[in-house]
């Protein structure tokens, strides 16, 4: 068994994989019945969590063990901000907003939105900067897998059932246009590559781990993969700070 198939198979004890494939978000994705305004949530959301993701991959990439791999983590956030922050940017232009942290007023024709992190992104970026810049290197990597693997795997589930609707003419692909730019990012060939590029990155640096770095590998795996939960969930509750600071 790789290393990267111990790690799922953790995660899956805790009973949040059965729960992320059934999560009310992404069926309603699917249905086309998810309210727009839930899904910009999410996506203003993600936008700001991918930013402190991308800095944490820049942050693998300068403690990098060679020079090949400094270079890949430098791609892998260069990934982040363009192809999935591109995503993003495309629904906030076609929405006319730019969500800005602590930002506010008017931009010409688009609306600049003050916005804050949620408790769930602040904590789900929090942990991981403390992982990167705290625990040894594979720890690290480790961290940031659920982000790339759980996206990955959700999107192929998405993708399978999207065709099997269609075939049964219960898909409205008109309706749900704007979850298809999401649903073919994540479960297309390219985000399958880099996520096996990624997977096999820790698996080089998982030689030799010792019980102990093996159980702390796990036990970061599991919490990412219930923070990916978690993020979904935050916005169908419309989470946010009981008080606003900014």
């Amino acid at each position: 068994m790789t290393v990267c198939e111990e790690l799922w198979m953790a995660a899956q004890t805790t009973g949040v994989l059965d729960a992320t494939e059934k999560h009310p978000f992404l069926l309603q994705m699917l249905s086309g019945s998810l309210p727009l305004p839930t899904f910009k949530h999410y996506v203003v959301q993600d936008a700001m969590y991918l930013t402190e993701f991308a800095k944490c991959l820049r942050s693998l990439g300068s403690a990098a063990p060679t020079p090949a791999l400094a270079a890949r983590f430098e791609d892998f956030a260069k990934g982040a901000e363009e192809a999935e922050m591109g995503l993003h940017r495309g629904y906030f232009d076609s929405w006319g907003i730019a969500p800005v942290v602590g930002g506010g007023g008017k931009g010409g024709e688009t609306q600049t939105e003050k916005v804050d992190f949620t408790p769930t992104t602040m904590m789900y970026t929090s942990y991981m900067k403390a992982v990167v810049a705290t625990r040894p290197w594979r720890e690290g990597v480790a961290a940031l897998l659920p982000c790339f693997w759980v996206y990955q795997w959700v999107g192929e589930i998405m993708l399978k059932k999207r065709e099997d609707m269609k075939g049964k003419g219960e898909y409205n692909s008109k309706e749900n246009a704007v979850y298809d730019k999401w649903i073919d990012m994540y479960g297309g060939d390219e985000f399958e590559k880099e996520v096996r590029e990624y997977k096999q990155i820790l698996e080089d640096a998982s030689v030799g781990v010792d019980d102990e770095g093996m159980e702390r590998m796990k036990m970061h795996m599991k919490r990412g993969c219930v923070f990916e939960y978690m993020f979904w969930e935050q916005s169908l509750k419309d989470e946010k700070f009981q008080f606003s600071v900014i």
